[in-house]
């Protein structure tokens, strides 16, 4: 396996198609329809703005991540409304505006992080989450921060054995049944190398 930053445009789709898969649920009602959201995360996708774990010409996995340009997708105003129109791009913003990550300083925060189904639970997320620690240490950023939804106990799971600890959590309250989860913990771990811990 190898981890690189970015993905070609040939990688697009297929990068999309997993970014969709794990996220899909809780990006949907942006859109109206999972065609259009598909199509909308595809394109919104910022290459340089993912770490890629390739074997091969497969992906593997990716792991978003947000810096002072932006984070794993480009969902502004202006690009989306050019892309949908103007009351699509007003619904998808809305919509969109609780999930937003804002940037934390001297922290690289993560933006999604996704396996493929066939290589879940065989080192992929494990590497891509050593791969930002790294790519933080050599930002000089002093962490790596994420967050993990009520609903994925599993990635909890994988992230606390990686050392992330808990620094915050939220709650959506009545918008849950819009994103199809309530709650959402914030975890930190610092940058460096990682260290599994049982």
């Amino acid at each position: 396996m190898k981890i690189e930053r970015g993905f070609t445009a040939a990688e697009r789709v297929q990068v999309g198609a997993l970014y969709w898969e794990a996220f899909g649920a809780k990006l949907a009602p942006a859109f109206g329809n999972e065609a259009i959201g598909r199509a909308e995360v595809t394109a919104a996708l910022a290459a340089d703005h993912f770490l890629v774990a390739r074997e091969g010409s497969e992906v593997l996995g990716v792991c978003g991540f947000r810096t002072a340009s932006g984070g794993a997708a480009d969902w502004s105003w202006r690009t989306m409304r050019s892309r949908l129109g103007w009351r699509a791009a007003m619904r998808a913003t809305a919509v969109l505006a609780p999930l937003h990550r804002g940037d934390v300083p001297g922290v690289l925060v993560l933006d999604g992080l996704c396996v493929a189904a066939g290589r879940r639970g065989g080192g992929t997320g494990s590497a891509l989450l050593a791969a930002a620690a790294a790519l933080a240490a050599r930002r000089g950023q002093r962490a790596v921060q994420l967050s993990v939804v009520d609903t994925n106990p599993r990635a909890e799971a994988l992230y606390r054995r990686r050392g992330f600890v808990v620094v915050g959590q939220g709650d959506l309250g009545p918008l849950a049944g819009i994103y199809g989860f309530r709650r959402y913990r914030t975890l930190q771990r610092p940058a460096g190398p990682l260290e599994e811990r049982s």
